[in-house]
């Protein structure tokens, strides 16, 4: 019986780090369901479908870490990170409001748990996108990186 509880408090935490996780990547996912059930839709078969619905979402997620990467003036990376984050804290405000509501919590709470949620992911997918960013400035940057020993 314990093992039980154990494993329900850890399916659920899996549970719900898988939806926020997803939340984060909002506007890949939407591109990759979208382009997957119009293909779908459009006579594809399934597994065409979802071979396409991978590649728009790995897509999406590629140009605009490229695009934030290779651009230098702030505004439009900033620009960029906001196309991105906008989507990704409509997701967490949707998220995070259905959380609040299966807990019972009242309207002007559930509304602030929503927004605190919404806030907290759109800050966690502009964290990720920068991260990836300067990651791949760096190697631009430096190029190929030598071996100490000079090999």
């Amino acid at each position: 019986m314990l093992f039980a509880i154990f494993f329900n408090f850890a399916g659920l935490g899996l549970f719900c780090w898988l939806l926020y996780a997803l939340a984060v990547d909002a506007l890949a996912f939407f591109a990759a369901l979208s382009i997957g059930f119009a293909a779908f839709r459009a006579g594809a078969g399934t597994v065409c479908a979802v071979a396409l619905a991978l590649i728009a979402g790995v897509g999406v997620l590629t140009l605009i870490r490229i695009g934030v990467a290779a651009t230098r003036s702030w505004p439009l990376r900033l620009a960029i990170t906001l196309i991105y984050a906008i989507p990704a804290g409509v997701a967490g405000y949707q998220l995070s409001g259905a959380f609040a509501g299966l807990g019972g919590a009242s309207g002007l709470w559930r509304d602030a748990m929503a927004l605190l949620g919404a806030l907290a992911v759109a800050a966690a997918a502009r964290a990720r996108l920068q991260a990836a960013s300067s990651r791949s400035r760096e190697m631009m940057r430096h190029g190929r990186r030598r071996c100490p020993s000079g090999a």
